[in-house]
């Protein structure tokens, strides 16, 4: 018999038995997705949820130029460089009558994670996009809604209104600079204007190139950009060292209160930057959700491992009677995996589907091929691989003269 069709003879021996099959289908789905929800909160804590656990957020009292945040920042660089991963400077330029207020985010001294720089702007990071995409490069930018440029043209008041797809264009005598719009923000960036104490409506995000031609060929800022009297420093984000692999965490939480102490420190010589109030993750909330993925993966293996037992128990007649009609060991190992696989097969596809639509449209957690490879490996591969070895050697031990026990 070919083994594709023993394989499918195991698949429908499973699930034939429909309440003992939809109870397993049932157990490894809710596990399966709890999970996922897990493994994709963990990964958020590197991507969308970055600035919640490892960042430290100082934001100007009152407007604050670049040309003084060195002597503002440089006592805390020095004595907590050792503990940070990055330290990242929100810059902005209002240009357009100060209609519009272009912004950027460049590393400070060099000091940065090149995987961070999309998600230490809240207000810009992929998971805030509603339409487009967050940028790839130079001469793209993200816009806030119902973004328009107000002008006259001949005396008649007119109005721009711009979305995904359009090009902003900054001209000054022959130099042009043209900004595709490939995104789309629904973050509030009123905390935005309010650090440079004006009322702008229009906020344009750009890499730091597009803005740093965008400053000296338009706007005719002399010298180094980052230093001129002319940039506001919007934001200033530090990033501490620390792994979510280190058993609870402990070395994130304690660089994190660390660097609030040495900010503390040097309080006074930092205004007007001061703190700003982050929805922190507490240790709580990190281990528990740590805790949680280690559970939900040892309670899969634990009810795949009961599943096959189960399967092996209830069917050791079939495969006896199976073995005795003459099938050797090869057949019986496949007929054995293909009851033991689909049912846990099954579950796992439900599980990730049901998951992924909870993180995306409910938990709006950041997505990636990572996530999915965890659960792979801990959820499907596994289990799978203790099953598979267990029901083949089970299978197999089954004497065929017990078919003609009987009971």
């Amino acid at each position: 018999m070919p083994l594709l069709r023993v394989f499918k003879t195991g698949i429908n021996l499973a699930i034939r038995a429909k309440v003992r099959a939809l109870i397993f289908i049932v157990l490894f789905t809710l596990v399966t997705t709890s999970s996922f929800l897990q493994s994709a909160k963990i990964y958020s804590y590197e991507t969308s949820d970055l600035l919640r656990l490892k960042g430290i957020v100082l934001e100007p009292e009152k407007p604050l130029t670049a040309d003084k945040l060195d002597a503002k920042i440089r006592d805390i660089y020095d004595d907590a460089r050792d503990i940070l991963s990055g330290i990242y400077v929100v810059y902005g330029l209002t240009i357009l009558d100060d209609q519009l207020l272009i912004v950027t985010v460049r590393d400070y001294r060099n000091l940065f994670q090149i995987s961070d720089l999309p998600w230490v702007v809240s207000e810009f990071k992929p998971t805030s996009i509603i339409a487009g995409r967050y940028i790839s490069g130079p001469e793209e930018g993200i816009i806030n809604t119902d973004f328009a440029i107000n002008f006259y043209e001949y005396g008649t008041p007119m109005s721009v209104h711009l979305t995904v797809g359009d090009t902003i264009s900054f001209q000054a005598g022959y130099r042009e600079i043209n900004v595709r719009i490939v995104g789309i923000t629904g973050s509030d960036l009123s905390s935005l204007s309010e650090r440079i104490d004006m009322d702008v409506q229009n906020v344009l995000f750009v890499h730091w190139d597009t803005f740093e031609r965008i400053a000296s060929d338009v706007e005719g800022i002399s010298g180094p950009i980052e230093s001129s009297s002319r940039i506001y420093v919007l934001r200033v984000i530090f990033i501490v060292k620390g792994s979510i692999l280190t058993v609870l965490g402990g070395d994130i939480f304690a660089y994190r209160n660390s660097l609030k102490d040495t900010i503390n420190e040097y309080y006074d010589n930092a205004y007007p930057l001061r703190l700003s109030l982050l929805e922190e993750i507490s240790p709580g909330e990190f281990q528990n959700t740590l805790l949680i993925f280690l559970l939900s993966m040892v309670f899969q293996i634990v009810v795949a491992g009961i599943y096959a037992v189960l399967l092996i128990k209830l069917h050791r007649k079939d495969i006896a009677t199976l073995r005795a009609l003459g099938w050797d060991s090869r057949h019986i190992k496949i007929f054995a995996i293909g009851a033991f696989i689909s049912t846990l097969l099954i579950g796992f596809v439900i599980g990730i589907i049901a998951g992924g639509i909870y993180a995306i449209v409910v938990s709006k957690l950041s997505l990636d091929i990572i996530p999915f490879i965890v659960l792979f490996v801990t959820n499907l591969l596994i289990p799978l691989l203790i099953g598979m070895k267990y029901t083949s050697a089970a299978a197999l031990s089954i004497p065929p003269s017990e078919a003609f026990r009987r009971e």
